[in-house]
């Protein structure tokens, strides 16, 4: 498969591109210009900006499946609180971007990472969830991904995007459940998150729109 993968650098994309090159597919880096980030050997990468329409259908062109990990930055990405240091509708824009330059190329199938809680799971959120959202940036992102979905799901495509819980840092454990809520506990590591995207990206097609995963 020839997989372009947008937020190459991110913490859940950097894990993304080596395993999809270990796993045999011909990947192709995107990360921002300024990006400091060398990919795996035998990776080619991109350097551009999401939101310029020409630059994402040139990445997009030739590829068989498009796997998104980009996501809103804070100043300080562990201080939920802290300055967006990006618009707050990147997202949803960027994904405009992608599925314009899909629909040109023909390319009928991409992935992208949303976040338990996100649209129509709200209700299923947990408290502390809830509280992040209403009183941090976590809610700017949220809603930003709540459009990206709507972009996606208006786009005729083949498409997913899974709904992680709370994300940890941590080798892959191989062991993902789709589930319909979010209790507190509940968290994945960022390594079995790009092992599902990937998994959903080596099927035919996706049987599930939205899933909400977490670490089983």
């Amino acid at each position: 498969m020839r997989l372009v993968i947008f937020g190459a650098s991110g913490q859940c994309g950097r894990i993304l591109v080596p395993m999809a090159a270990d796993a045999g597919h011909a990947v192709t880096a995107v990360v921002r210009d300024g990006t400091d980030y060398t990919p795996p050997t035998g990776v080619a990468l991109l350097r551009g900006d999401p939101l310029d329409a020409s630059f994402v259908a040139a990445a997009v062109a030739g590829q068989d499946a498009v796997a998104s990990c980009l996501g809103l930055r804070r100043r300080r990405p562990a201080n939920p609180w802290s300055a967006l240091t990006s618009a707050p509708d990147f997202v949803s824009r960027s994904a405009a971007c992608i599925v314009a330059a899909m629909q040109a190329a023909g390319v009928r199938r991409v992935c992208a990472i949303s976040a338990a809680g996100v649209g129509d799971s709200a209700a299923r959120m947990n408290w502390l969830m809830r509280f992040f959202v209403a009183t941090s940036t976590v809610g700017a992102a949220y809603r930003d991904l709540a459009v990206m979905e709507r972009v996606y799901a208006g786009s005729g495509l083949d498409w997913q995007a899974p709904r992680p819980t709370r994300l940890t840092d941590g080798p892959a454990t191989g062991r993902v459940a789709e589930i319909d809520s979010f209790p507190l506990s509940a968290a994945i590591a960022r390594a079995d998150v790009a092992g599902y995207m990937l998994a959903q990206l080596e099927r035919p097609r996706f049987e599930r729109r939205t899933p909400t995963i977490t670490g089983a």
